[in-house]
């Protein structure tokens, strides 16, 4: 099967301090993306996969709720280390392009700001959508959120931190 590379914007940015991890975060990417790429029912889809700390999350686009169900049952078995999975696929008719300037805007405003206030965090962003991903204590998450949730373009946040407090 070709596999088809992310076509989304789903941004991440690391920083040095996430890439200490406990767990190969690129190993268990490596090893999840493997397992999309051979699964011929997840041909057409746009998936993204993203690895913090074992935290596995599944960003993108799926042409049905079969294929996005496919997706998660193809992660989950594709790696022991993975703590927890977080399946974020848009269900849509067609691969959508249409925010891709948008959310490289959103994640423009998040390099020139988020770093100072917290290393820790890596953003996911799709479709206007910040996924906000690393581990970090509740105050440091809940500060990042509220900036981020005054940016130009962002539509919601969703937090799937691991707290350290």
């Amino acid at each position: 099967m070709k596999f088809l590379f992310p076509l989304i914007t789903a941004l991440v940015l690391l920083s040095t301090a996430v890439l200490a991890q406990e767990v190969n975060d690129e190993n268990i990417a490596a090893r999840v993306n493997n397992a999309i790429e051979k699964n011929e029912e997840l041909e057409g889809s746009d998936i993204l996969v993203v690895s913090v700390n074992g935290y596995v999350m599944l960003a993108g686009q799926a042409l049905s709720q079969e294929q996005k169900q496919q997706a998660s049952i193809a992660a989950a078995f594709a790696s022991d280390d993975i703590r927890r999975l977080m399946n974020e696929l848009e269900i849509v008719e067609s691969l959508d392009r249409s925010f891709d300037a948008s959310d490289r805007g959103i994640l423009d405003q998040i390099v020139a700001v988020i770093p100072e206030m917290s290393s820790a965090t890596v953003p996911v962003i799709h479709n206007g959508v910040v996924h906000l991903l690393g581990r970090v204590t509740r105050e440091e998450g809940n500060k990042v959120a509220t900036a981020i949730s005054k940016m130009k373009g962002v539509k919601n946040i969703r937090l799937s931190y691991e707290f350290v407090d």
